[in-house]
């Protein structure tokens, strides 16, 4: 494949660094274990062994999604309304490579990618739905396969069977959408995103405008390169767009925007929620934001308390949840 020769010129890492996979890796599934119990989840965190069931669609989580466990939840329920076949897939086994890739270690990151669709290729499937607008732009964008294995961003599949949903009528509410721009894929995500939620009854979407600084979308890179002061005006200048205009609610198109967002709710009169969840709203699902309570609430006992249960049956030590805690929603001076 032409991805074979692209790009290629990043540092390789020393091995010393795989560690840094590992951590990486065992964070996300720390906070999908403190906000889940195995038996509640229904898609795959493995792949499995032998043959399996050929299905129409693979609906590909990703790995960052397991950190808003609600989100893989709404998606999972909407596809169930829809009467899809589809297996839902995520987490490190399904890794798509970018992490690798943005270590530099561009050997791995196409190793990785490359056994992930031969993965993907054991269900059978029509085509990939994928979550995670990284795991787009790597196999689109890095990788080159967007002639390998048919694939697209879950809005854009939403759009297709949109009138195939009951979306019921919802109390008026003004919707300012949080949206990137900057690629074709990312203006195409956008544009199905709001095609959505202006389907909804009783939604009136309205539109404050993006900013070429917020690049594809709200990274750690991004907020690294526009420093931490820079990001937060950058983000506190759009959320008071939506404040000036009255929105009741700031709707954000990825996962990654949602947790970086989430805690301004705070301190302006509205709710910082994903797209889907203002959509699973109209169609009677719903499931709280259990990081965005976590992140307002920032006490690390009431969080324990609360996802201990989760913790214990997913394995997972309570001093390691607390540790996850603290370094995730309880904010430090200085």
């Amino acid at each position: 494949m032409a991805s074979n020769q692209k790009k290629t010129d990043q540092k390789q890492p020393d091995k010393k660094d795989q560690s840094y996979y590992r951590k990486y890796y065992r964070e996300i599934d720390v906070l999908h274990g403190l906000q889940s119990k195995p038996e509640e989840r229904e898609w795959l965190l493995t792949v499995p062994k032998g043959e399996v069931r050929k299905t129409e669609v693979v609906l590909y989580m990703g790995c960052n999604v397991m950190r808003t466990t609600h989100l893989m939840r709404t998606v999972t329920d909407v596809f169930k309304l829809l009467g899809v076949d589809f297996v839902s897939v995520g987490g490190a086994a399904y890794c798509c490579g970018i992490q690798h890739y943005g270590q530099g270690d561009t050997e791995s990151a196409r190793s990785v990618a490359e056994t992930t669709v031969k993965n993907f290729e054991k269900f059978q499937p029509e085509r990939v739905i994928m979550w995670c607008p990284s795991c787009i732009f790597f196999y689109d964008d890095i990788m080159e396969m967007r002639e390998d294995f048919a694939f697209q961003h879950v809005t854009q599949f939403l759009v297709e069977k949109l009138n195939k949903l009951d979306l019921k009528p919802q109390p008026a509410q003004k919707v300012a959408l949080h949206y990137h721009t900057g690629g074709e894929q990312t203006d195409d995500e956008t544009k199905a995103a709001w095609e959505l939620l202006s389907a909804l009854p009783g939604i009136e979407l309205v539109d404050i405008g993006t900013d070429l600084k917020w690049e594809r979308r709200c990274t750690p890179a991004v907020q690294a390169n526009l420093g931490q002061e820079g990001w937060e005006a950058l983000a506190r200048e759009s959320i008071q767009k939506a404040t000036d205009v009255q929105a009741d609610i700031y709707a954000t198109i990825y996962h990654g925007c949602q947790r970086s967002l989430c805690g301004f709710e705070a301190e302006y009169p509205l709710k910082v929620e994903h797209y889907l969840t203002v959509m699973g709203r109209a169609l009677g699902i719903e499931y709280e934001d259990q990081y965005k309570k976590h992140m307002l609430s920032g006490d690390a006992l009431a969080i324990m308390e609360e996802v201990t249960p989760c913790a214990v049956a997913s394995g997972i030590s309570l001093e390691e949840a607390r540790a996850t805690v603290d370094q995730t929603f309880v904010k430090t001076e200085g």
